[in-house]
């Protein structure tokens, strides 16, 4: 499976702050692909290791260097990527259906 092989290793508040966000940021990017490639029902895996490592950093509450800072920007551009995403592909698959509805409607009425 994908996110296997994010689960290598647990992460534990000894674990350094850096390869954390590193980690985060690999799966913002997979899961980013995951849904580009039109496989977003894939991610719900991904998003539970992810939601576990943004714990972890909250409960260290260790202060982000310099060096991190552009890899968290990358973080907040790609969730914010997946979710115009997310959105576009579930705008498109309404359509689709009030379509197949209207269709289904109008061979009822005749």
């Amino acid at each position: 499976m994908l996110s296997d092989k994010f689960v290598q290793e647990d992460l534990s508040s000894n674990e350094n702050l850096s390869k954390q966000i590193i980690r985060l940021e690999e799966l913002s990017i997979s899961m980013t692909s995951l849904i580009e490639s039109g496989n977003s029902h894939k991610i719900a895996h991904l998003e539970k290791i992810r939601q576990k490592i943004l714990k972890d950093i909250i409960k260290n509450k260790k202060p982000i260097s310099t060096n991190d800072k552009p890899r968290i920007s990358n973080i907040f551009f790609l969730n914010d990527k997946m979710i115009d995403l997310v959105r576009q592909q579930k705008t498109e698959t309404l359509g689709r259906i009030k379509k197949k509805i209207k269709f289904y409607k109008s061979y009822k009425d005749m």
